[in-house]
C-alpha cells in the first residue's frame, strides 16, 4: 500500500503548482484496517509512513521541485520527536499537515499535524536534510542551488529543548 500511496503522492506533487516554503503542505488519507491499523487503531509505523509521504510531497510540491528532479534530492530525516494525544483509529480521515519551521546551517526543522477532523491527534518535529548524489547537502547549499536568499523563521520556543538535547547527542555525524 505504501508504494501506491507513494505514486500518487508523487504525481500529484509533480502536477501541482509548486508552494511557498512556508506554507503548510497537507495530505489526506484514510486510516484502513488491517493495512494502517489493527483491527482498531493506527500503528505506530503508519505514521512513520505518512509522515515520510508528506515529506517527499514537501520537496516535490514546494519551490524545490525543479532543483530537486534535476539534482536528483531526496528528504532524509535525522532525528524526530513525536507525541500522541489521541488514537487514531480505523476509518478515520487524517489530514496530515508539515510545515518548514525553522533551519540552521546544518538542518531543516519541519513540523508534522496528524488531525482528524479538526482535532490534533499527533504532533512531530523532524528534523531533517536533503541527499543528492553526491551527498548530504546542508540548507545553505541547498538555497544556493535554488538561487534564492532567505532568513529562518525563529525557532519554535518549544522545539529549543529538543534541537539543544539531539545537537549536544549528533555533533555532525549523520553519514549516510
Amino acid at each position: 500500500m505504501y508504494r501506491i500511496r507513494f505514486v500518487i503522492v508523487i504525481l500529484q506533487s509533480l502536477l501541482s503548482k509548486p508552494k511557498g516554503l512556508l506554507d503548510d503542505f497537507e495530505l489526506n488519507f484514510w486510516a484502513i484496517p488491517l493495512i494502517d491499523t489493527d483491527f482498531s487503531r493506527l500503528f505506530t509505523q503508519t505514521y512513520a509512513l505518512y509522515m515520510g509521504l508528506a515529506r517527499w510531497n514537501f520537496l516535490f510540491n514546494s519551490e524545490f521541485k525543479n532543483v530537486a528532479i534535476k539534482k536528483a534530492w531526496v528528504p532524509v530525516t535525522t532525528a524526530e520527536t513525536m507525541s500522541y494525544r489521541r488514537s487514531v483509529k480505523a476509518f478515520n480521515r487524517v489530514r496530515l499537515v508539515t510545515r518548514l519551521v525553522h533551519w540552521n546551517d546544518e538542518r531543516f526543522y519541519l513540523e508534522h499535524l496528524f488531525y482528524v477532523k479538526d482535532a490534533v491527534y499527533a504532533h512531530t518535529y523532524v528534523q531533517g536534510l536533503v541527499r543528492g548524489p553526491q551527498g548530504h547537502l546542508k540548507p545553505g547549499e541547498v538555497f544556493k542551488a535554488l538561487g534564492v536568499t532567505m532568513a529562518s523563521p525563529p525557532l519554535p520556543a518549544a522545539m529549543q529543548g529538543w534541537v539543544d538535547l539531539i545537537s549536544d547527542k549528533q555533533g555532525d555525524t549523520h553519514k549516510d
